[in-house]
């Protein structure tokens, strides 16, 4: 703890590395206190305001230790930034020579053998050709195989899809490290590293196979360190549930089809299996109707046409998955087929069959589509049991662990009862870098003019900003309806989520004048626009999760069954975690100025907006334009100067 206490306060040291580092009693602190529980090997819930300095508090004592490190973050880019940025100047710092990997999701990966089953293909179009030579040529050159090297061809494009790593192939393929495939031997680079970055994704989905008892992906650690750890919860749950959804089971039969064409073009019946199973898919959609609509198990379950559609494409799964066993030494397509009917056949008669009180099963459809989710209410029992198993120190730090200065919320969700929880406010000065504007007079959000008379609000701060600004919506519906206000009053640019990749969008919106970003969810939380690029922040309602979702439902009667308030003690504390990451937009910096906008009239007239307010950073509150308006009128001054 000395040595980590002496770098931390060693201002010229920090100052040749890092010119604007300034030394932070809270950034201290909380290293201090990680430093603590690696060495009783303990578990820490930190919560590190914006601007704390959190990373550099827990990569030094964790660099320091000389222990088995594994690091996992929300997102790729906060995982390159800690391998690219933070890491190599902690090194500096500290002397480490240990080996630093980074280990992504295997879909990233290149699988040389399903480019060569690619590339073989009779049916491939011009198009497809052509891409598929620029990654055989990339190929040749990287020694990772990993997709974020490959330039030349569109992160999003589905071809990836056909070459990558996946699991069912590899499972059926017995790829290891000794072969020539990226993926194992990337990972065999993670065993042997002493630190390891991954991201929540990655990390849970190898808790679901040591839960399941299939092995591992990850190898065991020292220590444990989770950044922005408040979104590790949900993404446990996809991990630990499942979802089977029309595209995967017509992606089934088309690969199916391709796999007996190349690997047994005698067996006709398996073509019409594949027939069978795409006919079997389409009748239960059909069976759903055309509307968009949600059920939970009671209600689709009330149907029994529905359950006869799911028996049918269960019959068609089977017959697939035993029909492919005389075949399988033909070839690696046809046995990566019949691996994944398989698992499909198991998950979906588990979807059937499970009568576990912690489990939800619903399903979500429209004209064209479905899918059947899986999903735990709560991962809190898996997830401290293997973390039990695993042993060592467990370190969770986010800016948002906390709802009005109490961690229960987050500590029960994930089993952490027995940790220590400590915050550390932001070293931000709120109520003088910016101020928060309430508009009196609003509607209840449910009004069908709500978001013409939120926007109708903040038009003269738009005004005075000059554009600069976020509107976060809670819903795509309101974000569209905003869209098309504003395309034909303001005249200055709109940039819309879903128009262009996140990246590209704050791209152009940090580089265009009188620059206005809508957005939704995604847009909450890891963005980082510091200066006058962002001066206003509006948030059109309080987050919360919509009513009918069947997982919020299952779990506000599973409470109530514990004699709580459903709302209280699940939908309030979500909507504020959701909010603080919301108004994180703000101010990035000490250097920062702006004005946030909270629009949601229920928060100064319901009784729980108490707690919302409390959980909030201390800005000031004002409910008139005035002040508001002047303070981003002072700051356009003073950019023009």
């Amino acid at each position: 703890m000395t040595e980590t206490q002496d770098l931390l306060t060693n201002d010229a040291k920090l100052k040749r590395l890092i010119t604007d580092f300034e030394v932070r009693s809270s950034q201290l602190e909380m290293s201090l206190e990680v430093a603590k529980s690696i060495e009783e090997k303990s578990v820490l819930l930190a919560e590190a305001g914006t601007g704390t300095g959190k990373t550099f508090a827990y990569l030094i004592p964790a660099l320091l230790s000389g222990k088995k490190v594994i690091i996992s973050t929300a997102t790729k880019n906060l995982q390159e930034q800690l391998l690219s940025k933070d890491i190599p100047l902690i090194k500096q710092l500290c002397g480490f020579k240990g080996s630093v990997k980074l280990l992504k999701g295997r879909e990233n990966y290149l699988c040389p053998q399903r480019l060569e089953i690619a590339e073989t293909t009779e049916q491939n179009t011009r198009s497809v050709w052509q891409k598929l030579s620029l990654i055989h040529d990339w190929m040749e050159k990287t020694h990772a195989g990993d997709k974020a090297e490959l330039n030349t061809l569109d992160e999003n494009d589905p071809i990836w899809h056909k070459v990558c790593a996946r699991l069912e192939f590899c499972q059926a393929n017995g790829c290891h490290a000794d072969s020539d495939c990226f993926y194992p031997k990337v990972k065999q680079d993670a065993v042997e590293s002493d630190v390891l970055i991954v991201n929540h994704h990655l990390f849970c989905a190898d808790l679901a196979l040591r839960e399941n008892g299939f092995g591992e992906l990850l190898p065991e650690a020292d220590v444990y360190i989770f950044d922005e750890a408040h979104q590790l919860p949900d993404i446990a749950a996809q991990f630990l549930g499942f979802t089977l959804s029309r595209g995967q089971f017509d992606e089934l039969a088309r690969d199916m089809r391709n796999a007996v064409v190349q690997e047994a073009k005698e067996s006709a019946d398996m073509l019409d299996a594949a027939k069978q199973l795409e006919l079997s898919v389409q009748q239960f959609n059909e069976i759903l109707g055309k509307w968009e609509k949600r059920w939970n198990w009671e209600s689709f379950s009330a149907h029994a046409k529905s359950i006869d559609g799911l028996d049918a494409i269960l019959d068609c799964l089977k017959k697939i998955e035993e029909g492919l066993k005389p075949f399988l030494d033909r070839g690696k397509s046809i046995a990566a087929v019949q691996k994944r009917a398989q698992d499909m056949a198991d998950q979906l008669r588990r979807w059937l069959t499970s009568n576990s009180q912690n489990e939800v099963r619903w399903v979500d459809s429209s004209q064209a589509r479905f899918r059947l989710n899986f999903t735990p209410m709560s991962v809190s029992e898996p997830f401290s049991k293997q973390r039990d198993i695993l042993g060592g120190a467990w370190i969770f730090t986010s800016a948002t662990l906390s709802v009005n200065g109490q961690f229960d919320y987050f500590s029960r969700r994930l089993g952490l009862e027995d940790g220590r929880a400590l915050q550390w406010d932001s070293p931000f000065d709120y109520l003088k870098q910016g101020l928060i504007y309430h508009p009196v007079g609003l509607p209840d959000p449910k009004s069908p003019d709500y978001i013409k008379i939120c926007l109708r609000a903040i038009w003269p701060l738009l005004q005075a900003s000059e554009g600069n600004a976020f509107l976060l919506f809670t819903s795509h519906r309101a974000l569209m309806e905003a869209n098309s206000i504003l395309k034909d009053h303001w005249d200055g640019s709109l940039f819309v989520q879903g128009d262009a990749p996140k990246h590209d969008l704050l791209l152009q919106f940090r580089k265009s004048e009188r620059s206005i970003l809508l957005g939704t969810s995604s847009f909450w939380e890891g963005v980082d626009v510091k200066g006058d690029d962002l001066k206003l922040v509006m948030i059109d309602r309080i987050p919360f999760i919509p009513p009918d979702d069947p997982v919020v439902q299952a779990r506000e009667t599973a409470l109530k069954q514990q004699g709580l308030n459903a709302f209280y003690a699940f939908q309030i504390p979500e909507a504020i975690i959701a909010l603080k990451q919301g108004t994180g937009r703000l101010i990035r910096s000490t250097e920062d100025k702006g004005v946030l906008v909270l629009c949601d009239p229920r928060i100064m007239t319901k009784p729980y907006g108490k707690a919302i307010i409390n959980s909030l950073p201390r800005f000031r509150w004002v409910y008139e334009p005035t002040e508001a308006k002047q303070l981003l009128n002072d700051m356009s001054e003073r950019t023009n100067d």
